[in-house]
């Protein structure tokens, strides 16, 4: 079973969020909604969701937020 989270992030950090979340083979799929506005669409099993939820934490390290959006 997998789970499917929208987010709003800063766009600068879409790059680097992809590329990390791509170092972690297997835990997550990353889609760019809409660039500009910095929406993004996780998807990810959800015997992975404490994994996926550290490294988007992690990613306030390097001034990368994540508001979930209900509204995409």
């Amino acid at each position: 079973m997998e789970r499917i989270k929208r987010f709003v992030m800063n766009k600068e950090g879409i790059g680097f969020f992809k590329a990390i979340l791509e170092s972690y083979e297997d835990v997550g799929l990353f889609s760019v909604l809409d660039g500009k506005m910095g929406k993004i669409e996780v998807i990810y099993p959800i015997h992975f969701e404490k994994d996926m939820e550290s490294i988007m934490k992690d990613m306030a390290r390097y001034g990368i937020v994540f508001q979930e959006d209900e509204h995409v």
